[in-house]
């Protein structure tokens, strides 16, 4: 499976207004509780467990939380464009504006390894990080991951 097809047009927003990382992983767990049948205190509190062991920013604005719930039968993404970068504890310091969350289920280590590594591929590559800065809506922005993913085949 390609991260393309873990994450629709339903779960990928343009412009919201966050105020803090706790408010992003709020946002995150309720979008993906309308695809996985699991509360969103659930998700959020995966979520931030793994948060807690380390934060899950990668530097330039990049942020990649991800977790596991029991409940999760089928891999499931968020992407988010912030209208404002947050603080995130980035080992660079810089506020984080890019989220791309992913929720597997809790026996998928592997399979969220794949995932993980496919999207911090994608969103290393400065041009495409530029396209997703300069997106000015939510089908824009899947579309621009849709479409950097296919080439990765």
């Amino acid at each position: 499976m390609k991260i393309s097809q873990i994450l629709s047009p339903e779960s990928t927003f343009c412009s919201l207004k966050l105020s803090s990382k706790k408010k992003v992983l709020e946002k995150v767990s309720e979008v993906m509780a309308e695809f996985i049948d699991c509360p969103s205190q659930d998700i959020f509190n995966s979520l931030f467990a793994r948060e807690r062991l380390g934060t899950t920013a990668l530097g330039h604005g990049i942020a990649i939380p991800h977790g596991r719930v029991e409940a999760c039968t089928e891999a499931t993404a968020v992407f988010i464009l912030l209208d404002e970068a947050v603080d995130y504890d980035a080992p660079d310091g810089q506020p984080v504006d890019i989220i791309f969350a992913i929720m597997v289920p809790e026996k998928a280590d592997s399979e969220q390894l794949k995932y993980l590594a496919e999207i911090a591929q994608v969103l290393s590559k400065p041009t495409l990080v530029s396209q997703i800065r300069h997106a000015h809506c939510g089908d824009a922005l899947f579309e621009i991951i849709e479409k950097a993913t296919e080439k990765l085949q």
